[in-house]
């Protein structure tokens, strides 16, 4: 059987909505996702998991 690899947690910029996959923390199984501190795109720092979009904007 083989492998399947692990899709990672992906972020949405709020300002220009581009997509982001989050940074990984740990290893598995006891791992995270982060999303980037900034949006390479248009500089915002906001981000809503991938499975939130589209968001409410707080």
């Amino acid at each position: 059987m083989a492998h399947q690899p692990e899709r990672p947690q992906e972020y949405v910029c709020e300002q220009c909505h581009a997509v982001f996959a989050g940074t990984v923390h740990g290893d598995p199984p006891d791992h995270s996702y982060t999303p980037p501190e900034e949006c390479t795109a248009c500089g915002a720092t906001e981000f809503v998991e991938i499975q939130n979009y589209p968001s409410t904007g707080d």
